[in-house]
């Protein structure tokens, strides 16, 4: 008897939890994905492109940003802090950040289709959009200088743009940097060096970044700025005294890219990431937004419109062993450049 009675209880309770089981439809809560982002682009386009991939992915991420000082202080705050990915560096940056064992490699799902002159062959960074560099000048400025706006570097030489030149710092990389590598390669050291003097006795300010020297000729503090060309074409259509010319000469691919950090948290996230920004979704975002002069990799090839704006201009190929492995030798040796 005690037997029936404990086979019946045990039945009921096997029920119980079936139906209990049955009863409840709902699945068992999935932790939220999240990714930390270190992004060295500006606040805007990375919230759009944060955004964006929150809203394609459900994953929450985490931003923030690469605060100023030495080449090695950010290296350091990279290294220091638990991020999964680090967004908007150049190709100098990754491969010195590579050297020093910053980063993981990942080949992005769609990287194949990007040319091979813009990409990492092994994967430590993924380069995403690409700009040239151009000069951003005040009309005003020139109209009262009686010149017309500069398109080549020895324009920038002419005795009226003494005190009238505006760059970001060489040291930050980017379009400045940029000038002085291409114009060595292009010309070669001796004559680049010569050029380096005449610039340097123009007494160029130098600034924090491209977003200050374009404020400076913004409000007719300087005539003509150093900027990327796709920032350049955004502000002339935003106002109507500033106008953008590419330059012609000695000018240079400028890459911006992606790249997953050793100590990732998130590193699946993080792949994921970097694959969504080369998917086609990826690569119509920033355009989307009226970005249009943010040209993404994949597009290289076919974009006439690239084209017919930039037309024939001068590039030489980098040699990135070179242009970050001696950077610091190379800004000391055009800085110290003189005429005496």
């Amino acid at each position: 008897m005690n037997n029936r009675r404990l086979m019946a209880l045990f039945i009921c309770l096997l029920l119980a939890l079936l139906a209990l089981g049955c009863g409840s439809d709902k699945p068992a809560p999935q932790p939220q994905k999240e990714l930390a982002l270190c992004s060295s682009m500006g606040k805007e386009l990375t919230e759009i492109i944060a955004e964006d991939y929150s809203k394609a992915t459900g994953a929450k991420v985490h931003i923030s940003y690469l605060p100023g000082g030495t080449q090695q202080q950010r290296f350091d705050y990279l290294r220091q802090h638990k991020f999964d990915v680090w967004l908007g560096g150049t190709s100098e940056e990754y491969f010195l950040a590579d050297e020093q064992n910053i980063l993981q490699p990942y080949l992005a799902k769609e990287s194949y289709k990007v040319p091979a002159e813009l990409r990492n062959r092994t994967g430590q960074w993924t380069s995403l959009y690409l700009s040239y560099i151009a000069l951003l000048s005040n009309k005003n400025n020139l109209h009262a200088y009686g010149l017309y706006a500069p398109e080549t570097w020895d324009e920038l030489l002419a005795p009226e743009l003494k005190d009238e030149l505006a760059m970001a710092e060489f040291s930050l990389g980017g379009v400045s940097y940029g000038m002085l590598t291409s114009v060595w390669q292009m010309r070669g050291r001796e004559e680049a060096l010569r050029f380096a003097a005449k610039l340097n006795a123009q007494k160029p300010q130098y600034t924090a970044g491209f977003g200050e020297a374009v404020d400076l000729v913004y409000i007719g503090k300087k005539t003509v700025a150093i900027v990327p060309l796709d920032y350049a074409l955004l502000m002339e259509a935003r106002h109507r005294h500033l106008f953008a010319t590419v330059v012609k000469d000695a000018n240079r691919m400028i890459l911006t890219g992606a790249a997953i950090m050793q100590s990732a948290p998130n590193a699946e996230q993080a792949r994921g990431f970097l694959d969504y920004l080369m998917s086609d979704a990826g690569e119509q975002l920033l355009p989307k937004h009226g970005y249009h002069y943010m040209w993404h990799v994949k597009n290289y090839p076919y974009n006439d419109g690239r084209r017919e704006l930039i037309g024939n201009v001068h590039v030489p190929v980098d040699d990135l062993s070179w242009t970050a492995g001696y950077k610091s030798e190379i800004i000391r040796k055009w800085t110290q450049a003189s005429a005496s």
